[in-house]
């Protein structure tokens, strides 16, 4: 009987590291009295937020939500965003669920959005609201470009890093949103570090990271001056809480981050190494600052 070759070989399209300490912690919560959100979930924002360099975190269950959420933060509807065809379908989406018109720049020849292009959308239409730039690959955008663009035409900017946690470029961190509004992250289980499904948004704005708060939980408030169950609803909010197993997994998983990334580099300079007298070219040089 003849074999196809699915059958001689195939590569997986994503497969998570695990480890048994990963499991300890799942099932250490797994035996506790709370598996929804709880204290787990606060320490894995805390853990984020120091290793990103950002001022606050925000988990959610998935990086779809995470964007889904920044988006209601940022954008108001018939608001116009510049972003990459080069991506996920969740980066454009999330602009049109809040009822915002993406346009689709070009790419440069490493898979990210051309900041010049941007630039020159921006002179030609000062009504342009913000631009939603990916990380495409684990390859930072130039941050010196994002900071002039961010200065010069006050335009909203938020960073998808849903590949790139653990990417520096000129001394700047993913996530980090020093030229930046907010930036995103997914932890699916194909990307650097998972928690099973789960996102987070990172900001330096404290109104905005309240606002993504309430957001993340129903748009309820609670007013625990009135007493503990008493809460009131001021906005439209969404479930995209995380639970404490997920959050459990997210800080085992974050503290072997940086090991992870080691590897993955070692392996592609491999690859560099091994292609580099075919025709075959990889997407861009090798950078130690790529995650």
């Amino acid at each position: 009987m003849a074999i196809s070759v699915q059958e001689k070989f195939s590569i997986p399209y994503g497969k998570q590291t695990i480890n048994q300490s990963d499991i300890d912690k799942v099932v250490e919560i797994l035996n506790g009295p709370l598996i929804t959100t709880g204290p787990q979930v606060m320490k894995f924002e805390e853990a984020l937020s120091r290793y990103t360099g950002a001022n606050y975190a925000v988990a959610v269950s998935n990086g779809t939500a995470a964007l889904h959420l920044a988006s209601l933060a940022l954008l108001e509807e018939g608001d116009k965003v510049l972003t990459t065809p080069n991506s996920f379908l969740a980066t454009s989406n999330a602009i049109l669920y809040v009822k915002a018109k993406p346009i689709f720049v070009d790419i440069c020849e490493d898979g990210n959005i051309d900041l010049d292009l941007c630039e020159q959308y921006l002179q030609k239409d000062p009504t342009i609201k913000a631009i939603y730039g990916v990380h495409f690959s684990g390859n930072l955008l130039d941050q010196t470009h994002l900071k002039a663009l961010k200065n010069r035409y006050k335009v909203m900017i938020l960073e998808d890093c849903a590949h790139s946690i653990g990417a520096e470029n000129l001394g700047v961190k993913a996530g980090s949103c020093a030229f930046s509004d907010c930036a995103i992250f997914s932890f699916h289980p194909v990307k650097n570090m998972t928690t099973g499904e789960g996102g987070a948004i990172t900001t330096n704005s404290k109104e905005l990271y309240e606002k993504l708060l309430v957001l993340r939980n129903h748009g309820m408030v609670r007013k625990s001056d009135v007493a503990p169950w008493y809460y009131e609803m001021h906005t439209l909010g969404f479930n995209y809480r995380l639970t404490d197993i997920q959050a459990a997994l997210g800080i085992s998983q974050l503290s072997r981050l940086d090991k992870f990334l080691e590897k993955r580099r070692a392996i592609v300079k491999r690859y560099h190494r091994l292609l580099e007298e075919t025709p075959v070219k990889p997407l861009y040089a090798f950078d130690e600052g790529s995650a």
